[in-house]
């Protein structure tokens, strides 16, 4: 049982990274659409999905992973993941509240 934690774990771990490296690189090579403000939200948007689709990978892994033994690599891998894009995401979040709240105030 152990070993299929290991495998599903180091999958997602590794997916996860595809995910995100996807991710940029389509924002680095998707040409830019629209006019005015709204030119290249497109490629915003694709970043975004995939960093979304990366998240999902590190939630499957943490999850799948929470029963690692304590200072084991496979329990790193599980976790770090989700750290990283759940700190992303929630960092963003904050932003978004905040630029909305200084717009009210303002």
């Amino acid at each position: 049982m152990r070993s299929v934690v290991t495998f599903v774990v180091w999958t997602c771990a590794i997916i996860w990274v595809a995910l995100a490296v996807q991710g940029v690189f389509a924002y680095l090579t998707l040409e830019p659409t629209g006019s005015g403000f709204t030119r290249g939200s497109n490629r915003i948007s694709a970043f975004f999905q995939w960093e979304a689709l990366a998240l999902g990978a590190a939630l499957i892994g943490f999850l799948v992973g929470g029963g690692a033994p304590k200072g084991n690599l496979t329990r790193f891998a599980a976790r770090w993941p989700l750290y990283l894009s759940g700190g992303f995401f929630a960092l963003l979040i904050v932003l978004f509240v905040g630029a909305i709240i200084i717009a009210r105030v303002a």
